[in-house]
């Protein structure tokens, strides 16, 4: 399976699970590092909310998608 981050074809291994144990993406190193970084540093300016929300976009294939799992 691919990453499900937006236009990324690298391999996924990090699936992203939500609190009710379902997987909302699953994510490549780099992507997965990418969200990780996010929640370790929200609070420096290089990573805040603004980067986190992108981020969870981004991840679960775009806006579309995400809108189209709510």
């Amino acid at each position: 399976m691919k990453c499900t981050w937006l236009n990324c074809e690298a391999k996924a291994q990090y699936p992203q699970i939500s609190g009710d144990g379902s997987a909302w993406a699953n994510l490549c190193q780099v992507h997965h590092q990418e969200i990780d970084d996010c929640m370790i540093k929200f609070d420096s300016p290089e990573y805040g909310p603004k980067r986190m929300l992108a981020s969870w976009v981004k991840a679960q294939g775009g806006a579309k998608k995400a809108a189209e799992r709510m």
